[in-house]
């Protein structure tokens, strides 16, 4: 296993990776508008914020990302943290998750945010015993229905 911080080469791989994801959840994978981040990642993710690629051997299994929502008050926003259905379940979400607050804390930000669906309970599981702790509505996000955040 190997995390990479993503380059431009990457952004077909990633474009399928999220259209296995969404649909395995029901989602229709939508890069013209709702899921439009993630169909340019250099633009949306690397110039403000960073987006990492979690490989075995040269499969694509889980993604992260940060971008920053506040550069004064130091908070960032965690973003795309997926891991293919069938690598689930097996601490890849836990390791992509740690990996991403420990780039906050060494970049000294002071708190990460996060929006989620109700429908992924491990997700929540998983923010939750990392410290995350429920919170108001920060984004104009239609689709998340749970904030949280970690102070750091």
């Amino acid at each position: 296993m190997e995390i990479i911080a993503f380059k431009s080469n990457m952004q077909q791989s990633v474009a399928d990776f999220f259209e296995k994801c969404f649909s395995a959840v029901g989602i229709p994978y939508s890069p013209m508008d709702r899921h439009s981040d993630i169909a340019d990642v250099e633009q949306n993710y690397m110039r403000n914020g960073c987006f990492w690629c979690l490989f075995d051997n040269e499969v694509l299994i889980g993604t992260v990302a940060v971008r920053v929502i506040d550069i004064d008050k130091k908070v960032i926003e965690l973003k795309r943290m997926f891991v293919l259905p069938e690598y689930q379940g097996k601490g890849y979400g836990r390791l992509l998750l740690e990996y991403a607050i420990d780039y906050a804390r060494e970049q000294q930000y002071h708190k990460i945010c996060l929006d989620t669906r109700k429908q992924f309970s491990a997700a929540q599981y998983l923010y939750r015993s990392s410290g995350f702790q429920e919170t108001e509505k920060y984004n104009d996000n239609e689709h998340a229905e749970l904030y949280f955040e970690l102070i750091l």
